[in-house]
């Protein structure tokens, strides 16, 4: 298994996927950041946030409010769910599989050296935009007021749940890969159901929240208090569990449809 995991390793660092993914990751988090300080800057005039903030906030100050910074990469999770996707669909786009199945022809074990691989990668990722707020949020906090220490010191009640939860959907995305194979195909369907579909469903069924991925990935993060609206989210253990199990769910069904799928 571990020369399995050195293989898929050299694959996805040797393509241009977990860059570019990466890339876009820390783009997102630059903007989430900026979101956050807008939000909480309650001034008129040009360097206020005028009309578009909430009033009565100068920078984030209070413990809730320096944890929600310093995780305000969360929502790069699907960057992560994708990066799972794309480690195995990539093989069937561009026929690679068919030598990996040759290599290893168990193809549970192929199927269980990708979601070790994306689970890796998809904490990886979480650690540098963990870095990255932490370096450009840090700083932009220190340049108006507030106290750098402060975030700092709220970084371990957030980055354990993030690294967990980026790690989770990273496997949850190989699940999700492995059932559909197409590339294309596993794109569409996990970007309509993350971003419309579950949205969707939550707004219809308020109880529902708990139970979708992204419900359960925030419960998993510690990011759940003092939000505006709470449908009532699991504990944060209870959230990473049931986020474990939707990703072993897929990654098994997946393995079973590879192992009686015929790739030539």
């Amino acid at each position: 298994m571990i020369a399995l995991v050195r293989s898929e390793w050299l694959k996805m660092r040797t393509t241009a996927v977990p860059w570019v993914l990466t890339g876009i990751a820390l783009v997102i988090n630059g903007l989430l950041i900026l979101v956050i300080f807008l939000s909480h800057d309650g001034r008129n005039g040009p360097n206020g946030g005028g009309a578009f903030v909430s009033p009565g906030y100068t920078v984030p100050h209070t413990a809730q409010q320096l944890r929600n910074l310093v995780g305000s990469g969360f929502q790069g999770y699907i960057l992560a769910l994708l990066l799972g996707v794309l480690c195995i669909t990539t093989e069937f786009r561009h026929k690679t599989v068919t030598t990996s199945f040759l290599v290893t022809p168990h193809r549970p074990r192929f199927v269980a050296g990708k979601l070790i691989t994306s689970a890796l990668l998809g904490a990886g990722l979480a650690v540098i935009m963990l870095a990255a707020t932490v370096i450009g949020g840090g700083l932009t906090l220190s340049a108006r007021g507030g106290s750098f220490s402060d975030m700092i010191h709220q970084l371990p009640a957030v980055a354990p749940g993030m690294i967990l939860v980026f790690a989770l959907f990273a496997i949850l995305g190989v699940g999700i890969g492995s059932l559909l194979t197409n590339q294309v195909a596993a794109i569409i369907v996990t970007l309509g159901w993350f971003i419309i579909l579950e949205g969707i469903l939550v707004q219809l069924v308020h109880s529902a929240e708990k139970w979708v991925p992204t419900g359960a990935a925030t419960a998993a993060s510690n990011l759940t208090r003092g939000r505006a609206v709470d449908f009532g989210l699991f504990n944060w253990w209870q959230g990473t569990l049931l986020m474990l199990a939707y990703g072993l769910l897929f990654a098994g069904v997946g393995s079973i449809i590879l192992t009686r799928r015929d790739i030539t």
